[in-house]
Parts: structure tokens; sequence; C-alpha cells
């Protein structure tokens, strides 16, 4: 892994400013940007390069923000799993119509 001290946007030194416990690297072997506090992994860079959107990243899972990230999580999850109740419903109506139709049809 190799360390990044200096970057054309000062990604690395924006994010010490965040928290001066951060440091950057970029992990070739993965092709990725791994940021660590404290010499133990914080998070992977979930973008291809360095730019403001890392920079937010970083804020966003702080862990301060760890409630409110949670909460996002658990309403994105509630969202996902409405959506498909709906789906299966719509599913199970169609099966319905269908058989009703058969029946209909044969009878």
């Amino acid at each position: 892994m190799q360390p990044i001290s200096h970057d054309l946007f000062n990604i690395a030194g924006r994010l010490r400013q965040i928290d001066p416990a951060y440091s950057l690297y970029r992990n070739a072997e993965q092709d990725r940007y791994e940021v660590f506090w404290h010499g133990k992994l914080a998070f992977v860079v979930p973008f291809d390069r360095l730019d403001e959107r890392t920079l937010v990243y970083a804020k966003k899972t702080r862990r301060e923000n760890a409630d409110e990230l949670e909460r996002e999580i658990d309403e994105g999850n509630a969202a996902i799993a409405q959506a498909q109740a709906r789906t299966l419903q719509k599913m199970k109506d169609q099966i319905k119509d269908y058989v009703q139709y058969d029946f209909e049809r044969f009878n």
C-alpha cells in the first residue's frame, strides 16, 4: 500500500482537517483508496478517484453520525421492503386473474 500525503485536490490534507488521525492510502493490489484511523481501516473510498465526494463520505461515516446513518439505512430498507411487498401483491393478483380466467374459460 502506498501512503498518499499530497494529491491534486489536497484530499489527504483535507481528510486530516476532518480528523487528524486519518491517513490515506492507495491499495494498488485491490485498486482502491483506503482511509485509516489510528492505523486501523476506517473505510474504503467507494469512488474510483479522489475528489470532494471522498470528503463528504468521510464526514457522513464518522462515529458521531452513526445514529443518523443507521436511520437512513433503516428508512432505505423499509422502502425496499414496501416496494417488494407491492410487487409480490401485484404478482399474486395477476396469478389470481389468470387462474380465474382459465377456470371461467373451461367451465
